[in-house]
C-alpha cells in the first residue's frame, strides 16, 4: 500500500483561452476542474498504474467535498482529515502556444487540534508499504511536520519519500527519509549554490548520502538523475510535444514507487519514472498519465552512467 500525505490540498481549476494578456479581456474556450496537490497528483497517477493506494492529508469546506468527490470518481481512496477552513483554488491558465500561467493560493489556516487530530489519525494507519510527504505547508504549520510525519513512517517501517523544496526539504531530511526528490532548483537551494551539470549534482548528493539512502533529481526535458550509495544513474527521456508540464515530477514519483512495488530493479524503476514524468506533459491542463503513454514511452528511456 502506499500512502500518500497532502497538507495543502487544492482544486485545480483549469482555463483553456486563446490568447492571454495583462489589462485585457480573454473569452475561455473551456475550463476543467481537478483534485490537486503533489501528494494526491501522485495516488492519482498510482491508480493509472494499478497501484493501491490511500490519499491522506487535511481537507475542509464545501470545496473539500468536492475535490473527495472527484478524487473517488477516480478510482482513489480517501482518507483525509476534516479542518474548519476550506481549501485552496489554484488557477491555471492554459493559452496559446502552449504556455501556461499558474496562480497558486496559500490555503487555509491550519489550527493546533486539527494537526493533532491528523497526526492522531496517522499514527493508526497500519500495514507495510509507503508513504509519501510531499507538497508545501498551509499556514499555521512548519517543517517541523514534515519531520514529525516522516519519523511516524520510518518507525511503522513504511518506506519514506520526501519531495518538498525549501526549509521543508532541509528539516524533513534531518528524519532520514528513504528517497527524496528536489528538482534542479530545490538542489541548488539545498545546495547553497547551481551544481555544475549531472557531475556536480552527484558530487553534492554524495554529502547527503547518509541521511538519504536514494535522491531523484529531476531535470525536466534532460531526465532524471538517480543518486545511489554514491553512483549517479541518469535517465533520459526521448523528445516529445510537451503540452504540460504540470503534475509531471508527481507522476515520476508514482513511477519510481510503481517500479519499486513490482521490485523492479533501480535501473528500471529509473526508467518508469521518467516514462511516466513524460507522459504526464503528454496531457494538457492538470491531468494526469496515462498507462498507455508509459507503456509507449519505456522502450526509449536511455540510460548513462554519471560519474564526477
Amino acid at each position: 500500500m502506499v500512502y500518500t500525505v497532502t497538507l495543502n490540498p487544492a482544486l485545480d481549476r483549469t482555463l483553456f483561452v486563446d490568447t492571454l494578456a495583462l489589462g485585457e479581456s480573454s473569452r475561455i474556450r473551456r475550463e476543467a476542474r481537478y483534485a490537486g496537490g503533489k501528494g494526491v497528483d501522485v495516488s492519482r497517477a498510482l491508480v493509472e498504474m494499478d497501484v493501491p493506494t490511500v490519499a491522506l492529508g487535511l481537507v475542509g469546506g464545501f470545496d473539500g467535498k468536492e475535490f473527495e468527490g472527484r478524487l473517488l470518481n477516480e478510482g482513489v481512496a480517501c482518507d483525509f482529515t476534516r479542518i474548519s477552513g476550506e481549501i485552496r483554488t489554484n488557477i491555471v491558465i492554459h493559452g496559446d502556444e502552449g504556455l501556461e500561467t499558474a496562480l497558486l493560493a496559500r490555503g487555509p489556516e491550519v489550527q493546533p487540534v486539527e494537526l493533532m487530530n491528523f497526526m492522531d489519525h496517522l499514527e493508526g494507519v497500519n500495514g507495510s508499504g509507503f508513504l509519501v510527504v510531499s507538497g508545501s505547508l498551509p499556514p499555521g504549520l512548519t517543517p517541523a511536520v514534515y519531520g514529525r510525519i516522516l519519523s511516524i513512517g520510518r518507525d511503522k517501517g513504511l518506506t519514506t519519500v520526501l519531495d518538498a523544496s525549501g526549509e521543508a526539504l532541509r528539516t524533513g531530511i534531518r528524519a532520514r527519509p528513504d528517497v527524496i526528490k528536489p528538482n534542479r532548483s530545490e538542489l541548488a537551494e539545498l545546495a547553497g549554490t547551481e551544481p555544475a551539470g549531472p557531475p556536480g549534482i552527484l558530487r553534492f548528493c554524495r554529502t547527503i548520502q547518509e541521511e538519504v539512502a536514494t535522491i531523484l533529481v529531476s531535470l525536466g526535458a534532460d531526465g532524471i538523475l538517480l543518486v545511489q550509495s554514491g553512483r549517479g544513474l541518469l535517465a533520459r527521456p526521448p523528445q516529445v510535444e510537451v503540452k504540460s508540464t504540470v503534475g509531471a515530477g508527481d507522476c515520476a514519483v508514482a513511477g519510481f514507487i510503481a517500479g519499486l512495488a513490482r521490485d523492479e530493479s533501480p535501473a528500471d524503476c529509473l526508467r518508469r519514472a521518467v516514462a511516466a514524468g513524460t507522459a504526464a506533459t503528454l496531457t494538457p491542463g492538470t491531468g494526469i498519465c496515462c498507462r498507455e503513454d508509459i507503456a509507449r514511452l519505456l522502450p526509449d528511456i536511455t540510460l548513462e552512467e554519471v560519474t564526477a
